[in-house]
């Protein structure tokens, strides 16, 4: 069969089957699910966190109040007690810190990104050069197998899902069609 014409089919079948709005919500249904789930436990962790930290904050107060108004003298085992409090609540700050962070770089895939990613891709593949098109393709397929009577297209969800919502991914993997990689068993020339 001529390249171009495997070409044609290949894009034609992704376009129509992978790339419709319907299909990728299919496909990601369950990340969707589970991004949820531990969206939901990020959350339960934050709140408790916040809490832990209000308590520091809190008991250092009140110590601070207690010292100021000469309730109790600064003594040793009190200046051991505020540094302990005063690290525990840094632990806890930065800990909430790390999950807002998280929270910011991670991107939920709704129903409109993944309609947004759809037309975009489909767009492109239409209006690409070739190397445009492969280039497109293997942001979200992992390799395309061709037998007598069949195409098969292969791909990670977690990849998929992470171009919709916006993230970087990791295309560092050596791809198929590059047979003599590593011949010679070393890694560093």
């Amino acid at each position: 069969m001529p390249m171009e014409k495997l070409d044609d089919l290949v894009i034609a079948n992704v376009k129509e089957r992978l790339f419709s709005p319907d299909r990728l919500a299919v496909i990601l249904e369950g990340l969707v699910e589970r991004q949820g789930a531990k969206d939901r436990a990020v959350e339960g962790r934050r709140a408790a966190l916040q809490v832990e930290l209000n308590a520091r904050q809190d008991k250092l107060s009140r110590l601070y109040r207690a010292i100021e108004e000469g309730v109790i003298d600064l003594d040793e085992d009190l200046r051991n007690r505020v540094k302990a409090l005063k690290t525990e609540r840094d632990i806890a700050q930065a800990s909430l810190d790390r999950i807002a962070s998280q929270i910011a770089s991670s991107a939920a895939i709704t129903p409109e990104r993944i309609e947004a990613f759809a037309a975009l891709v489909c767009e492109k593949i239409d209006s690409a050069d070739v190397q445009g098109r492969k280039s497109y393709l293997r942001s979200v397929i992992s390799y395309i197998e061709v037998d007598d009577d069949k195409v098969r297209i292969v791909g990670d969800k977690a990849t998929l899902a992470a171009v919709i919502a916006g993230q970087r991914t990791r295309l560092d993997n050596v791809r198929g069609f590059v047979r003599k990689w590593r011949a010679r068993k070393d890694s560093n020339l």
